[in-house]
Formats: C-alpha cells, sequence, structure tokens
C-alpha cells in the first residue's frame, strides 16, 4: 500500500498552511475529501440534478437509480440484512435523536432507564436529557476505568430490571478506547435491552458488520469516512423501524393523506421526509468505493503502526501526557503539556502548518472524570505517514520553547 500516492488523492494536500506542507492530523473531527468524492457532487449538479423519489422523467430517475445504489453499497459495506434497514440523515447526530425521539415516544415512561457511558460524545447524552426533562427517564452513566476505557464488567453493574437501551460510542474519540460492542449487544438482548451504537469514530476505521455485532441501530457520520458533509447514516434493525413512529412528517414518507387520517411510506421512506441531500448520498458512493479498494484490514494496520509509533514518541517527549491508554485503542492520540492550555498548544501547531484539535471534544464529562478542562488531540486517517507525526512531535517541542520548558 503506498500511502503518498493514496495521499495524492486528495487535492488539499497541495495546499500551503503558513507557508508549511499541511499535516492534517484532526480525522477524528472530519476527514478530508478524495478528488473522486469531490468531483462526483460537481457533477452530479452539473450534469445530473434532479429530486429523487418524486417525478417519472428522465433525470430524476436516474437520480434516483444513483441515490439507491449508494444504500445497496452502504448495506453491503456493513453487512446489513436488508438495503431497507439503512436510512439517511443529515448526520450522526440527527440519527441519535431518531431513535431516541422515536424509541422514547413508543417505548420509555418515567423512571425507565437509559445507560450509556462516560465516554459518550454529547450527541449521545443531550437527546437522552431531553427525555429526562419531559418524561421523567432516569440516565446511568457506566464508568470509565483508569486507562480511559468502559469494561463489560462496569456496564454489567449499572443494568438493573429499568434498564430500557444501552447507548456506546464504539470508538472513543478522545481515548482512543474501542468497545466490545458484541459482547454489549449479547449481554443486553440476554436481558431484552436494545443496543444503540455511535460509530462515528468505528466506521472510518474499523471493520462493519452489522450480522455479528448485532446491535439494534448504529450511527455513522459520512464526513468523517471521506464522504460528504451534511449526511448521516442511521442502520436499524428491520423490526426496529417497523415498530417505532416516523422521526418528522412531510413529503416522502407519507403513503396517502386523507382529512381523518394518513399512512405512512415503506421503510426507509417512512424516516427520510421532505428533500433529502440527494448530492451528498450520491458521492458518498465514491467514499465506499475508496474504502473498499484500500480494504479496511489495510487501513487498520495502516493506522495502528501510526497510532504505535505515536504513541511510543509521545510518551518520550518530556512534559506530555497521553489521555489513557485503553488495551484495544483507535488511531486517536490525546494528550496534555504541563503547563501550556491545549488551545494555546494547537495555536502554536498550526503556525507549523499542523493542524489538531483543541478542547473537551464534545465529551466534557469524560474530562471531568479525568481531571482535565480540555486536551489537545491529534487524529490519523489514511493518508497519515510517520513523519507527520516527527512532525508533530517538532511542532510541540516548539512550543514547549515557547513556553520556556524542559524540552529534551
Amino acid at each position: 500500500m503506498n500511502i503518498l500516492s493514496i495521499k495524492k488523492e486528495f487535492p488539499i494536500f497541495n495546499n500551503k498552511i503558513n507557508n508549511n506542507d499541511l499535516v492534517y492530523l484532526d480525522s477524528a473531527n472530519s476527514s478530508q475529501k478524495p478528488k473522486a468524492v469531490i468531483d462526483r457532487v460537481n457533477d452530479f449538479y452539473t450534469k445530473e440534478f434532479s429530486n429523487v423519489g418524486r417525478s417519472v422523467h428522465y433525470l430524476a430517475v436516474a437520480a434516483t437509480n444513483l441515490y439507491e445504489n449508494t444504500r445497496s453499497s452502504i448495506q453491503k459495506y456493513i453487512n446489513a440484512k436488508d438495503k431497507n434497514e439503512i436510512v439517511f440523515t443529515k448526520g450522526a447526530t440527527e440519527a441519535i435523536n431518531l431513535v431516541a425521539n422515536t424509541f422514547g415516544q413508543k417505548f420509555l415512561k418515567e423512571g425507565d432507564e437509559i445507560l450509556i457511558t462516560e465516554l459518550e460524545h454529547h450527541s449521545n447524552y443531550v437527546p437522552w436529557h431531553f427525555l429526562r426533562k419531559s418524561k421523567g427517564i432516569k440516565i446511568e452513566f457506566a464508568e470509565v476505568n483508569t486507562d480511559g476505557e468502559v469494561t463489560i464488567e462496569s456496564i454489567k453493574k449499572k443494568i438493573t430490571s429499568k434498564t430500557k437501551l444501552i447507548g456506546v460510542t464504539h470508538l472513543s474519540n478522545v481515548t482512543g478506547a474501542i468497545l466490545p460492542i458484541k459482547e454489549i449487544t449479547e449481554l443486553a438482548h440476554s436481558k431484552g435491552i436494545a443496543v444503540l451504537v455511535d460509530g462515528c469514530q468505528g466506521a472510518p476505521h474499523l471493520k462493519l458488520d452489522m450480522q455479528d455485532l448485532g446491535c439494534d441501530f448504529y450511527a455513522i457520520s459520512c464526513h468523517k469516512m471521506y464522504g460528504p458533509t451534511g449526511l448521516g447514516i442511521l442502520y436499524a434493525k428491520k423490526k426496529w423501524l417497523e415498530e417505532l413512529p416516523p422521526y418528522q412528517g412531510g413529503g416522502g414518507m407519507i403513503k396517502e393523506v386523507k382529512k381523518d387520517g394518513i399512512s405512512y411510506g415503506d421503510l426507509p421512506n417512512k424516516y427520510e421526509a421532505g428533500t433529502m441531500a440527494t448530492a451528498q448520498v450520491i458521492a458518498f458512493d465514491q467514499s465506499i468505493k475508496f474504502l473498499e479498494k484500500i480494504g479496511i484490514n489495510n487501513i487498520i494496520k495502516h493506522e495502528r503502526e501510526l497510532m504505535e509509533y505515536g504513541k511510543e514518541i509521545l510518551r518520550k517527549n518530556n512534559s506530555v501526557k497521553l489521555v489513557g491508554n485503553p488495551k484495544n485503542k483507535g488511531a486517536v492520540l490525546s494528550f496534555t503539556i504541563e503547563g501550556v492550555h491545549p488551545h494555546d498548544i494547537a495555536t502554536i501547531l498550526d503556525e507549523d502548518g499542523v493542524a489538531i484539535r483543541a478542547g473537551h471534544h464534545c465529551c466534557q464529562i469524560l474530562h471531568e472524570k479525568l481531571g482535565i478542562a480540555a486536551s489537545a488531540r491529534a487524529s490519523l486517517g489514511i493518508y497519515n505517514t510517520k513523519e507527520d507525526l516527527d512532525k508533530l512531535n517538532s511542532s510541540i517541542n516548539n512550543c514547549k520553547k515557547i513556553f520556556n520548558l524542559k524540552w529534551i
């Protein structure tokens, strides 16, 4: 696998940042886009544009077929049983809100419990908080251990007779911890509990097999998978999509509308109200092809080697402290530098063309548990190299010099 050749597929790397080559280490925030994806959006708008699922003219039928082809590609990529288990949303945040809203409306009552973890992104907490306010449900948190991971034992301790759904991240966007989703699902299902997985960080970096994982719901953010922004995916088992109510009402999701009643469209149309992000959906098929061309096993191997190399050089760097040390870790390197605020770290690194993220990464509960207000985060993608991590380390040393810290 030639990483430099792969990197050439991304036009963004032709640019200079502050007269430096771009070292992009912010893929957990959003990945860069290969030219094939960018071109597909442009080609659709210039040569093929029409709304989908409405008209019968040539452009409309062709656009609808392309739109549905992407659904089939996703079904194959994640090994869903049925392409109608794939629902397009405007992002993973909306996908999780869809589940929380409809599941809460149908199944939750005062005193029922939702179990999440201290690792969760705000998108897998705030929607449940809304239900806590509106319906009086309770939210329980499986605790993070000192290595920044959540074990199956930690989850087991928090399950009660009132637990109705377990919502967990597949891969932490802060510590990099990869959770044992299959084991969590087996445990939950043995007790009649549904499982929702926030797959925003898992989907770009791990092999996805919904039949093996067994979860009921899996949320995906397409812009983190080398795809367009404004698009997400909800995988949901067919039985849930048939049983849950619609999330939004409008055109596209209805079968028949009468003054005295409404019947809803077939799956997955029931959950895709209004005009969808057609160009983004069609372009995302190119993202899937890009990932398939490289091969997820090659991606996993490459990113694991980079992650281990990054851990090694940062651990040797005086004053740098890595956040978490999970046994099963994805391509995320969060860290702090004693005496330097993470925002200052990110600003100084940017002067060298090194792009990282700083803050609590929408995981304020986790940072409070770890006893830090914020962290700096370098996150990896298929286009990164060991030289990128050497540049990160060199820029960190420059940062430490500015703050008069010991830098050897």
